[in-house]
């Protein structure tokens, strides 16, 4: 595994990431991780939103299109669905990485059928390919090829190295 961006890089730039979401988002608004991968992200994102003067409310939103394999179905799977009314709220849809755009796609469109007043996408890692279907992320804190199969921070091999504290390249 080639380490991409260590534990000091990633500490480096959340800061700076929080601070220009409450700028743009304002204080108050929802913090919407996209589980499994998105989790380890969403977690530090809300402390150092909260840091920055931010106080999100947070929910969940548990999607799948990539099973155990390393390609994406192709087909995205509502595991958990939003917890909380969104009608009329900003929302931040976290996750680990914008890869195909699949789960971020149906994520925003999940919002829109609920009503979100404001919908942004936050990622760690922003993969710079052409996407399965057009979406684009709003805040990132990380650009990487768009062939690296990418792990840690969230993001895994068949469930295997989410926790690592660094984004890898296998």
């Amino acid at each position: 595994m080639e380490t991409l961006f260590d534990e000091a890089a990633i500490a480096g730039r959340m800061d700076e990431l929080a601070r220009d979401i409450v700028r743009d988002l304002g204080p108050s608004f929802v913090l919407a991780p996209v589980l499994t991968g998105g989790f380890i992200f969403g977690a530090d994102l809300a402390r150092a939103i909260y840091k920055a003067g931010g106080d999100p409310e947070i929910d969940f939103v548990q999607l799948a299109s990539y099973g155990k394999g390393r390609e994406s179905s192709g087909l995205v799977r509502v595991v958990k669905d939003f917890s909380v009314d969104l009608a009329g709220k900003t929302v931040l849809l976290v996750d680990d990485v914008l890869d195909s755009g699949r789960s971020l796609a149906h994520g925003k469109q999940m919002l829109r059928e609920r009503k979100a007043a404001k919908m942004a996408v936050a990622v760690a890692v922003d993969k710079e390919k052409i996407r399965a279907v057009p979406i684009e992320a709003d805040y990132s804190l990380f650009k990487a090829g768009g062939d690296a199969f990418l792990v840690g921070y969230g993001m895994d091999d068949a469930g295997k190295k989410r926790a690592l504290p660094v984004v890898g390249a296998l």
